[in-house]
């Protein structure tokens, strides 16, 4: 028996390496740029890069390490599978909202109205416990902004303004909140919640924490551990949606 959903830590780490030879090289007037600093901003670059992928993941990658992210929580089957210690075929509160986007003629017809479909469906009477964002991938938002061409209104400033035919992407909202890609996001589904009810919640120094050089004792090199101490994690998965097969 359970009393509370419970999550376990997972640790996303990894290494940045420099040779000697590119130390020396890099010194003094020889060096063109702080090859170093350079390196070790890389690192954090794919670090952070690492830990965007593992979000996205149902949990279940690296022998079951990985991050039990989006697809985990707001998951496009909320009848099966356990999150949190929770079994969801067994406990209907904690299965998030889901419906189907695949079209009925044309492209993204159905889009919009499954969106609404899963926006009231997470909310409290549509007024309470909205979702305040959604995530999808870049074919699907360029469909969404697809569906709007006919709503476009032109508006010239002042004379010297010119006539912009677009909108930016940024401009783009789905009943009062954004929506945005991203690049790692699964083919074909939109997610929808709110930071109140979705967290990805981190150990206080454990935040991308970059440890000091070792010097290998058998290598003409330093390396540079970076970790960070992690996991997603839900206190109301009902509030929390996704539109999946979109098409």
């Amino acid at each position: 028996m359970f009393d509370a959903a419970r999550f376990d830590w997972r640790i996303a780490a990894g290494t940045v390496v420099y040779s000697e030879l590119e130390r020396l090289r890099a010194q003094a007037s020889s060096g063109k740029f702080d090859v170093i600093a350079e390196k070790l901003s890389n690192g954090k670059d794919s670090h952070i890069a690492n830990l965007n992928r593992q979000c996205w993941s149902d949990g279940t990658g690296n022998g079951a390490k990985d991050i039990g992210g989006v697809q985990l929580i707001i998951s496009t089957t909320p009848t099966t599978g356990t999150v949190g210690g929770i079994n969801r075929a067994s406990f209907i509160f904690w299965r998030n909202r889901q419906t189907s986007g695949v079209k009925s003629a044309t492209a993204f017809d159905n889009l919009r109205s499954t969106l609404t479909t899963v926006y009231n469906q997470c909310s409290l009477g549509g007024l309470k416990k909205t979702p305040k964002w959604v995530i999808t991938t870049q074919t699907v938002f360029e469909g969404y902004e697809g569906t709007l061409t006919s709503l476009i209104r032109y508006r010239q400033v002042d004379r010297h303004s010119d006539g912009d035919a677009s909108f930016l992407n940024d401009a783009l909202q789905f009943k009062g909140g954004p929506i945005f890609y991203d690049e790692d996001c699964p083919s074909g589904n939109a997610y929808m919640g709110n930071d109140e009810n979705l967290k990805l919640v981190y150990l206080k120094g454990g935040w991308m924490k970059m440890y000091p050089e070792v010097d290998p004792a058998n290598q003409l090199s330093n390396v540079h551990k970076v970790a960070t101490f992690v996991n997603m994690g839900t206190n109301a998965s009902r509030h929390l949606g996704v539109v999946s097969g979109i098409t």
